[in-house]
């Protein structure tokens, strides 16, 4: 039977110096109190950089869902009716009726430079004093100042321009994206979350303004109902 003996006298040599068990003692504390803070931070990380993407993915999901949702509400087909006009802000246009969308320019990953546009649903609506549109031929008055314009509208022919604005704190791959024109933005105060926020240390670091304009007979189609003999409109701000 192979016996070993562990009451040896151990005396290791290191350039001629002998380094006592109290000195062993105290180098393999230090070296295991390395190796415990090294473990700590793998897991912290390995924990933290799963924890980000469980986040992604639930925001993915969610996002997913209330686009679902904003595409299975019911559409209004409307007529607009009106022999007065308001100048729509950004082209100056006379308008029967003018939209607004809001959103904000982003990358989705750092290695890749391709930037995309992320438009919140809901709309700002201006138009004339006693501006009516008709649904199936009858005629309401509206009170409403947000809507969602659904795709079947032809929003895109009556698409105007596009203004952009960015704060000091817009990542450096936007700060050459667009010409600024924070001055027309700052216009747009009131009519939208996401204008109103622009420019607060919690909100947006960029914006993003498109305009459709409208003339009278025009076509809109929106998300909404008739409700109390009153067009009613969805309104659902976009999960970012």
């Amino acid at each position: 039977m192979i016996k070993f003996n562990f009451n040896a006298n151990v005396n290791i040599q290191n350039k001629g110096n002998s380094i006592d068990k109290k000195s062993l003692k105290i180098i393999l504390i230090v070296f295991g109190v390395f190796i415990f803070i090294c473990i700590a931070s793998v897991a912290g990380i390995t924990s933290f950089i799963t924890g980000t993407i469980t986040s992604m993915n639930k925001l993915a999901e969610e996002h997913n869902k209330q686009r679902e949702y904003v595409m299975s509400l019911p559409v209004l087909k409307c007529a607009i009716h009106t022999d007065k006009t308001v100048s729509a802000p950004l082209s100056g246009k006379e308008a029967a009726l003018y939209l607004l969308s809001f959103g904000k320019a982003k990358v989705y990953s750092k290695n890749s430079f391709r930037i995309y546009k992320n438009f919140d649903y809901s709309m700002s609506a201006d138009y004339p004093e006693g501006t009516k549109l008709s649904v199936n031929g009858k005629l309401y008055d509206i009170d409403f100042k947000m809507c969602i314009m659904d795709s079947l509208g032809g929003g895109k022919n009556h698409f105007t321009e596009e203004i952009y604005g960015k704060t000091y704190r817009a990542s450096y791959y936007l700060r050459n994206y667009k010409p600024v024109e924070n001055e027309k933005v700052a216009t747009l105060k009131g009519k939208h979350p996401l204008v109103n926020s622009f420019g607060e240390p919690t909100g947006p670091n960029n914006i993003l303004v498109n305009e459709y304009v409208f003339k009278n007979g025009d076509s809109l189609y929106i998300k909404g109902k008739i409700k109390g003999n009153r067009i009613v409109p969805f309104i659902e701000h976009a999960i970012y």
